[in-house]
């Protein structure tokens, strides 16, 4: 009997043994602190093996905490604790989307041009020298049949410009000089 109770004992250290023969051994070592003790030596010999040890064993530690637990008498208050006013609740809430909202407006501004400056979409054309060393690049108006085309062609550009600033990105138009369109192309 005294084997079958140390091998309960070693398994459920191990963490092997299974529920029902816990709550048994765990009621059999309520009664007897003996099997208790065999318990705390069980534990004391897996961490020598396992070089768990600390550098120095207090003798009697765990008995000094159960004491001070027990003298400690109840922590708890029986009267309930007041609750937050019920306003509070909402206010807190605004007050945390408010907060939210102030950081993301300061996180996503625009860091580039100011929204006052004009966006340029286009340059005037350029003149070319005396000597007519250049060919003449196509206007830099846009040639379209239909208005609306170019509106959204103009449109297009406008917003990769802010785009392009907001992100610290490199504006192409400041580099594109023609931009042509084939009414023909989407015909297809």
């Amino acid at each position: 009997m005294n084997d079958k109770v140390n091998e309960q004992i070693s398994a459920w250290v191990d963490g092997e043994l299974p529920e029902r023969e816990l709550e048994l051994l765990l009621a059999r070592m309520e009664s007897d602190p003996a099997l208790a003790a065999r318990w705390e030596r069980y534990h004391l010999i897996q961490d020598a093996l396992r070089n768990r040890l600390p550098a120095q064993v207090v003798p009697g530690f765990a008995d000094r905490v159960q004491a001070a637990i027990a003298g400690d008498g109840d922590t708890f208050s029986s009267t309930p604790a007041r609750g937050l006013p019920r306003w509070l609740k909402p206010v807190a809430g605004t007050a945390i989307a408010a907060s939210v909202a102030a950081a993301m407006v300061l996180v996503m501004q625009p860091q580039g041009q100011p929204d006052s400056a004009p966006v340029v979409v286009a340059q005037a054309p350029v003149a070319a020298p005396a000597g007519d060393q250049y060919r003449r690049v196509a206007g830099t108006r846009w040639d379209v049949e239909r208005p609306r085309v170019g509106d959204h062609l103009n449109q297009y550009l406008v917003n990769h410009n802010e785009f392009a600033a907001r992100h610290g990105l490199p504006a192409v138009s400041a580099h594109v000089r023609v931009v042509s369109y084939d009414p023909g192309a989407g015909a297809e």
